[in-house]
């Protein structure tokens, strides 16, 4: 109480001092226009100014020389003789007014308030049918002279126009309607475009930037997750600046990205994808180097729109196959001085300890513990295995060679130990300065965040400045620079690579040894268990990047007439990223190795368009027709070496055996025409027409057969059948049908349709050059294609209270590239063709309601649900059998869905039940346990299995085992308000889809999963049929034998009897998503301070799993981004945060 007391005391003297300080204005003038003489009093005093446009002196100038002068006296002097006067209003508000219609009391009064009970400030109060017109105050009053018969029109922003008649009465309250929101939304559409939501024929989605920057993750992007329905983002464990796949409605490409193409205030920027991690020589190694979204401050994001559909997505062309989303960012606010914004947020974060491990047996092999005869070496993985005996309060050999108590050690206290409470904070304070023609914003960002991983760190830093100038009413300019700098320490080596990974110690380590024992080392300096010792990468392992980006964009436009307007806009992202990866000299990786790479990259596009906009009665027109240059410039440097001569630098020149500097410089250029033209019919019916065609440089080529160009038309449709049918509102108060078709396609990559060369070392003083292609250049080419048609329909009931939009979609995408193997014989290994096509088929619903709303409370409910359905339909004919291989067990095959998962299965009868193999384990040759057998059988119509030529049975060992593509996901966001808290929450969830967990194997392989539990006390006999033969020579017979799962999951570390099915998992999952409560201080009480607006939240986000099928690892978790998604070897585990975040306005 005593600091609140303290707190409202020291604002209301600071408030007080100010507008005493702003009282008294200077000025010096001359021939200044009238509104421009007001905008400069307002940016000296504290004063506001209100007038109707038509009624003040604008054509006066004003000459004036004051100095410490009051501002009414300064308003005297400019008004006196004009024929005007002006009236003060409480809050510093001033009406100017000509002379014969002054303000009074008048013997109407009255209130606007609105739905919510709030009054409405500035609103117009005119009578009907005359020249007079007056604005409600600070509070919402009036005050008006007016007959007993006049009709009073009120209008304001937002709220429909309502007329009350006086009819004698002298106190009138009046509450407006908001407007159909349906009638006002606008969103931001292709190529910048702002657009009434009603005039689109096709599906968007509009999130506020503030949804991303409350709750933020290092990556903005990882925040739509589940808040846009067919909308996939997944943000795998790989670290804070890490990439994130991001699919819209399904794959779209076999050889391309799907990743959609982002746009930044018009401008597209670079967003490369290193899509897989199985990439140990590459500088980062097995390291993610991230995305070209993780540069980019939440704080500065005024909105995200998602062009999800090919219709949408049309204008942008062949950068467009796989969807657009659009960022807007801010700029100045108009208010009365320098307005500044600083927001703070702060998160910790705490990694979840593994789950559905087992702490029955320990470390040991085969059933039986280890002594000091077995003389197992520290780097052997047999150290690490959990196979041994049952837990009983024993002695046994421990890793370090001493006899010790025989205990488990759990997963949750080596997570204590090992890893840290992360820390993240970022600060961000932006600058605003609005005048009538120009605006300023400036933002200063600070990200520093200190991650569980001992040794990982990630800071970034930002600066935006943004300047928007007008030059009178026709020239318009607006001027863009974000500045970054990203720094990532340490980052996390993925796919337990074997230089040293975080991860791949908790799955492959007994579960007995105390993880604080690793820390140690031998008199040499090594480390006594160095298989899978995670301290060998905080020692050992160097692992850093730095990322420099300008981000920066140039838009002017000219109004010709009122109808016609030019635009030209260009923008440069240019990226300078170092990489820097050094495996110090151990006795696990050797002497040492060190990649030490720099890439350059620069995107240059540049834009130019004229629109027109027109109505001809019933008639509307909106018309537009420009081109846009496009270049891409990409150049890498990478070293290479191994041997470090000082076994603990880092020096390039430490190098021993270092290899040829690797050079890569692709370029590319695509110039396009574009147009698109609008036509409305009574504001309820608009067909819309676009077209593009692109030339690219990288289909150019010296021989014949190459079109280097291509054209991609769209159309949509939108109806509002309310409109038409003049629906009268009631419980349907508005409704809209969509229809949308149109074409996009993805651009080619460079140095396909040419032989490319290299220089070579020198011979005899002569350089030379070899060809650089490891594909034979293809005779023709072209760009892959992607045609889309959608149907979709937007409802609202109740006067907005409920809103629901359907979507429905098909879409073929054709024309991939796809390999063809040559002959070592032609110095290539494989040539590529155009071949091959694909579809995706889906549906899509959001809802959107208020089941409760009070003048204090509301509840706000939101639901999405997609579905979507791959298949590939046509491979090439070197394709057809095998399918084209993406990463490991990940395949595309006809008739299945791209990123489909093969592997060997396990056997089973007819009827699906289980099969077992008969195997000897003590070396008699006599069989004394059993194990599930692999390979598919294929049986008659009786139900016999068939056979080969030779008699033996005929095993398929590579079947269909699932795909990592959901039957559905979905997502429900609840937010409750009252008065000034708001409590918001978020669940989504994906049913349907399975991933290859091969951490899931490994964790077997080394007897700490549950599921290895069955069996190992020799007791358990499954139910079912053995073959005691051999596949050549079957022989099946009712088991009576027990099973062995140390056989099944390990067999002496050979792997024979497991089968590929064993590391598929469903990925279903509901996920406590994200939780905000925040509170706005009420406007009363910062009514006297600077402080305009503060809210203060308690923010959650991954705080659980409410349903998890894939036991132990996350199932949003991959090794891949790209057409490989669906294979993990385990990456870092799960985290949760939690945290606040801080946001005042000045």
């Amino acid at each position: 109480m005593k600091l609140k007391f303290i707190l409202t005391v020291f604002l209301n003297i600071t408030a007080i001092a100010t507008v005493c300080a702003q009282s008294k204005i200077t000025l010096n003038l001359k021939s200044m226009d009238f509104k421009k003489t007001l905008s400069a009093i307002e940016k000296q005093s504290s004063y506001h100014f209100v007038y109707s446009e038509r009624k003040i002196p604008a054509d006066k100038k004003v000459t004036i020389n004051v100095q410490n002068q009051e501002v009414v006296k300064v308003l005297d002097q400019i008004l006196a003789g004009s024929g005007f006067t002006y009236n003060e209003l409480p809050n510093n508000l001033i009406v100017i007014l000509p002379l014969g219609e002054q303000m009074n009391t008048g013997n109407v009064t009255g209130r606007v308030i609105n739905e919510n009970n709030q009054p409405l400030p500035g609103a117009t109060i005119q009578i009907k049918k005359t020249s007079f017109a007056t604005l409600t105050d600070a509070d919402g009053y009036f005050a008006v002279d007016a007959p007993d018969n006049a009709v009073l029109l009120i209008t304001y922003i937002g709220y429909a126009p309502q007329e009350v008649t006086v009819d004698g009465a002298t106190n009138l309250d009046v509450k407006m309607a908001p407007l159909d929101k349906a009638l006002v939304e606008v969103v931001v559409t292709a190529l910048g475009f702002k657009r009434e939501e009603r005039k689109l024929g096709y599906a968007i989605t509009q999130v506020n930037g503030i949804e991303t920057a409350e709750t933020r993750e290092a990556t903005f992007i990882n925040s739509l997750a589940g808040k846009v329905a067919g909308l996939t983002v997944q943000s795998p464990p790989n670290g804070p600046g890490g990439s994130s796949r991001v699919i819209l409605r399904g794959y779209s490409s076999f050889s391309g990205s799907n990743q959609p193409l982002y746009v930044v205030d018009g401008v597209p920027i670079n967003s490369n994808t290193k899509e897989n991690t199985d990439e140990p020589l590459k500088v980062f190694g097995g390291g993610d180097p991230g995305d070209g979204l993780s540069s980019i401050n939440p704080d500065d994001i005024e909105s995200i729109s998602v062009l999800k559909g090919a219709s949408a997505a049309a204008l942008y062309g062949g950068s467009a196959q796989a969807g657009v989303i659009l960022i807007s960012t801010k700029k100045g606010l108009k208010s009365p001085g320098v307005g500044i914004s600083f927001n703070s947020n702060t998160t910790i974060e705490r990694m979840v300890p593994y789950g559905d491990l087992q702490y029955e047996y320990g470390r040991g092999n085969n059933g039986r513990l280890y002594t000091a005869a077995d003389n197992i070496p520290n780097s052997s993985y047999l150290t690490g295995q959990s196979w041994g005996e049952r837990f009983a309060g024993q002695m046994a050999l421990g890793a370090d060679g001493k006899i010790e108590p025989y205990v488990p050690q759990f997963a949750s206290t080596r997570f204590d130990k090992f890893f840290r409470t992360g820390f993240a904070t970022t600060n961000t304070v932006a600058f605003t300065k609005t005048t009538d023609d120009n605006s300023f914003r400036a933002s200063l960002s600070q990200t520093s965040n200190n991650t569980p991983m001992p040794g990982s760190r990630y800071e970034r830093y930002n600066g935006v400045f943004r300047f928007v100038q007008d030059f009178g009413t026709k020239l318009h300019t607006d001027f863009k620079a974000d500045l970054s700098r990203t720094l990532r320490f340490n980052i996390p080596l993925l796919r337990g690579d074997d230089r040293g990974s975080f991860v791949k110690y908790f799955i492959r380590s007994d579960n007995v040894t105390d993880i604080a024992f690793l820390n140690q080392k031998d008199d040499a300096g090594n480390y006594l268990y160095t298989y899978t010792n995670p301290y060998l990468q905080l020692q050992k392992v160097v692992n850093n990047q730095t990322q420099n980006r300008v981000l920066s964009s140039a838009n002017i436009s000219y109004d010709i007439t009122d109808k016609l307007h030019a635009n030209l806009i260009s923008g440069i992202d240019y990226v300078v990223t170092e990489g820097l990866l050094v495996n110090l000299t151990n006795n696990k990786n050797g002497n040492g190795e060190l990649n030490n790479s720099t890439i350059y990259q620069q995107r240059s596009d540049v834009r130019g368009l004229l629109s027109y906009d027109d109505a001809f009665g019933n008639f509307s027109l909106n018309a537009i027709t420009g081109f846009e240059f496009q270049k891409s410039t990409y150049r890498s440097l990478t070293l290479t070496g191994t041997g470090l001569a000082d076994p603990n630098s880092t020096a390039l020149s430490n190098v021993t055996l270092g290899q040829p500097v690797q050079v890569s410089t692709p370029r590319s250029k695509t110039n396009s025409v574009f147009a698109a033209t609008q036509f409305g019919y009574k504001n309820y019916l608009f067909l819309e027409v676009t077209g593009r065609n692109d030339w690219y440089s990288a289909l150019s080529s010296k021989r014949a057969g190459f079109i280097n160009y291509i054209f991609y038309p769209s159309a949509n449709l939108s109806y509002i059948f309310t409109d038409a049918l003049k629906i009268k509102p009631g419980i349907l108060s508005y409704g809209k049908l969509r229809l949308a078709i149109g074409q996009t396609g993805s651009n080619p990559n460079p140095n396909q349709t040419d032989l490319s060369f290299k220089f070579t070392p020198t011979v005899n003083n002569i350089p030379g050059q070899e060809v650089s292609n490891v594909s034979l250049p293809p005779s023709s080419l072209k760009p892959e294609t992607t045609n889309e048609t959608e149907l979709g329909t937007e409802l609202r009931f109740f006067r907005d209270r409920l809103f629901i939009d359907f979507a429905w979609y098909n879409k073929v995408s054709r024309n991939f590239l796809l390999p063809i193997s040559l002959p070592a014989a032609t110095g290539f290994n494989s040539s590529y063709q155009n071949a091959g096509s694909m579809t995706n088929k889906g549906i899509e619903l959001l809802v959107n309601g208020i089941p409760l709303k009070t003048s204090d409370f509301s509840w706000e409910l939101g639901i999405n649900y997609a579905k979507n359905k791959n298949r590939v339909t046509a491979l090439n004919d070197a394709s057809a059998v095998n399918g084209v291989a993406f990463y490991y067990n990940i395949k595309a095959k006809v008739g299945y869905p791209l990123g489909s998962i093969f592997g060997t299965p396990l056997r089973r009868d007819a009827n699906g039940q289980l099969l077992y193999k008969a195997i000897s384990t003590d070396g008699t040759g006599v069989n004394n346990a059993v194990v599930i057998d692999k390979g598919a059988l294929t049986y008659d119509p009786s139900g016999n299995p068939l056979r080969q030529s030779n008699g033996s049975l005929a095993v398929n060992n590579e079947t269909y085992l699932g795909t990592a593509n959901p039957d559905w996901s979905g997502a429900i966001t609840n937010t409750f308000r009252y008065k000034n808290f708001r409590l918001s929450i978020l669940i989504d969830g994906q049913f349907g889809g399975q991933v290859y967990e091969d951490g899931a194997r490994w964790a077997s392989f080394f007897g700490n999963s549950k599921w290895t539990l069955q069996g190992r006390d020799g007791k358990y006999i499954p139910q079912g049929m053995v073959n005691t033969g051999t596949d050549a020579a079957p022989n099946y017979i009712k088991n009576t034998l027990p099973y062995n799962p140390y056989q099944q999951y390990n067999a002496a570390g050979t792997l024979a009897y497991y089968a590929d099915e064993m590391s598929v998992f469903s990925r279903t999952f509901i996920k406590f998503r994200q939780v905000a409560l925040s509170y706005t201080l009420p406007k009363g009480f910062l009514a006297h301070t600077p402080v305009k607006t503060a809210t203060f939240s308690l923010i959650a986000r991954n705080l659980f799993y409410i349903r998890k099928d894939l036991p132990i690892f996350d199932p949003e978790a991959s090794d891949s981004i790209g057409n490989g998604f669906g294979y993990d070897t385990g990456g870092l585990p799960i985290s949760r945060t939690f945290g606040f975040n801080l946001n005042v306005n000045f």
